[in-house]
């Protein structure tokens, strides 16, 4: 009969730890942080109860910023560990969404020498495209994206399962989640997490009290970094506790209904998912700057400008601004038109018929973080000059107007910006905008009370976002493969304001947040559709505009 020796003291305490199936125990000893003094991972009190949770079937309706991606690494990280030979998929809606968990996955792993040394040959035992990392003891770690069918999650039979930002996960992966839920797994640990954003889909039909998974609801408040200070910022930036982003980002409370701005696969189906293609790799430019930067230029912003000079290969091009200055930064972008399309089926790029209208390319985008008025000036300036575009569209209310101001008033004295004056288009948000002509009204000669007589106008907000989801859907819009400005654009949705009606119905209340990105594609395209309706305010006689305008 084998006789077994007791554990030593180190031994029975590495047992203890992979003994915990949460995996919180091995990351609390294994991860270095930086931000501990010890230089040792400390969860925060409230998500220890919520991670050591093993429950089957959980789905977490958090507020934002509670640690919901962190939950999912730490999980991960754990898992060849706590489950040798067996299989984890993460997955997510898109692949930008998978990635940013995946590469964190990745870089936990190879950088703690304990994690670096379960990997099979080390480095290359991740493989990417898909992503998977095998370990030593016949453990894999997989990455899958649902795609348009959820065929990406067809069949999967994992141990463990983790389902990132839940709220955008297509319906179509959700079904073939559901599938294989039922067919069982013995032992088999599901969790799904989402921020709550009031539609009333998957996401939240199972964080439901009758919807047999377990569901954790996590507020901000849950952190121990929340302060009265955040609360007040908070009930500033949203306008009260009542209202419903307040209530879902803050409480984590679905609230009222609410509609997506954009389809998300329609809206996907405009991005080039491809990383490696020549478009993300070379032709679209992001630059970022700061004013540590620009004093580290001599206090001069135009050298940190450098945009590619193939980008003139677009004739018309259409720039659009978001302004800020100190809590948020200045978001610019410009599109070239093209007749090329966003994606086929297969994912390449395809050419618009001759017949067909163009669409508009992301060539560059500029985040300016804390910078002052003039070098804005002088980025727009700068712009303007480089593209010579047919709008610069902008929002002229707020910290917007004296730039507007101040480049009318330098072409008045300085005759070389007279094309910046002609190019730069300037908005209200919140205002009203002509968008068409009502053909029914008759007007024989050209008058200057045209626009009384026969102008239909529209909320510049509702009009231009419209303007934009149609270009979304019809495919008409390319973009690049930019995790946080794709965020923004699915973030966005709106409710319908009871106590209006007007020629189109109701009126949409758009929901508050970061989306500076997006408001200044908002300008962009709203400068590319005004310009047909700018021009007809320009003829001898009034004709009839088509009815691709009226939106």
């Amino acid at each position: 009969m084998a006789v077994v020796e007791d554990l030593t003291e180190d031994e029975a305490y590495l047992w203890a730890i992979l003994s915990d199936p949460s995996g919180l125990d091995i990351a609390e000893f294994a991860w270095f942080s930086a931000e501990e003094k010890d230089g040792c991972f400390r969860a925060w009190p409230f998500q220890w109860r919520w991670w050591r949770n093993v429950t089957q079937q959980q789905i977490d309706q958090c507020a934002r910023s509670v640690g919901k991606s962190l939950s999912i690494q730490v999980r991960a990280f754990a898992f060849p560990f706590i489950h040798p030979g067996q299989e984890m998929v993460i997955t997510a809606p898109e692949g930008n969404h998978l990635d940013a968990i995946t590469d964190n996955v990745e870089t936990r792993f190879i950088n703690t020498r304990l994690g670096a040394e379960m990997l099979v040959q080390g480095r290359s035992g991740v493989k990417h495209r898909p992503f998977h990392m095998n370990f030593a003891n016949g453990s894999r770690i997989m990455g899958r994206i649902p795609q348009r069918d959820g065929k990406g999650v067809k069949g999967i039979h994992p141990i463990w399962l983790e389902l990132d930002e839940a709220q955008d996960y297509p319906d179509s992966g959700w079904t073939e989640i559901i599938e294989t839920l039922k067919q069982g797994s013995v032992g088999a640990v599901w969790r799904a997490h989402g921020v709550t954003r009031g539609m009333r889909d998957f996401f939240y039909k199972f964080t439901q009290p009758d919807s047999g998974w377990h569901i954790h609801q996590l507020t901000a408040m849950h952190r121990p970094t929340w302060s009265d200070e955040e609360r007040q910022s908070k009930i500033q930036s949203y306008g009260s506790r009542d209202h419903p982003d307040y209530r879902r980002n803050v409480l984590g409370l679905h609230g009222d209904a609410t509609n997506p701005l954009f389809v998300l696969h329609r809206l996907m189906q405009c991005v080039d998912s491809d990383n490696e293609s020549n478009y993300n790799l070379n032709e679209y430019t992001f630059i970022k700057i700061n004013n540590e930067m620009v004093l580290e230029q001599g206090d001069d912003i135009l050298p940190l400008l450098d945009f590619p000079q193939s980008h003139m290969k677009y004739k018309n091009f259409w720039i659009g601004m978001d302004v800020g200055y100190t809590n948020h930064p200045s978001e610019l972008v410009v599109f070239g038109e093209t007749k090329e399309r966003a994606k086929d089926s297969e994912g390449g790029v395809k050419r618009i018929p001759a017949n067909r209208k163009t669409a508009l390319k992301l060539l560059s985008r500029i985040r300016l973080e804390r910078i002052s008025h003039g070098h804005q000036v002088n980025t727009i300036l700068w712009l303007v000059n480089f593209y010579k575009p047919h709008a610069f569209a902008m929002d002229k209310t707020g910290l917007g107007l004296p730039l507007f101001q101040d480049i009318q008033e330098r072409a008045a004295i300085h005759p070389e910006y007279r094309i910046a004056v002609d190019t730069l288009k300037g908005y209200n948000f919140s205002g009203k905008i002509l968008v068409d002509f009502d053909s029914s009204v008759e007007v024989d000669e050209y008058r200057g009370d045209i626009i009384q007589d026969s102008g239909i106008q529209r909320n510049v907000l509702e009009y231009s976002s419209d303007r934009l989801r149609a270009f979304v859907d019809d495919e008409r819009i390319i973009l690049p493969n930019h995790t946080d400005m794709i965020r923004e654009f699915q973030g966005q949705t709106w409710v319908y304001d009871k106590s209006t009606m007007d020629m189109y119905g109701r009126k949409k209340v758009y929901s508050k947040g970061s989306f500076h990105v997006l408001d200044a594609t908002r300008m962009a395209v709203l400068g590319f559709a005004q310009n047909a309706i700018e021009e007809m305010t320009k003829a001898e006689k009034h004709e009839t505009v088509p009815s691709i305008f009226l939106y």
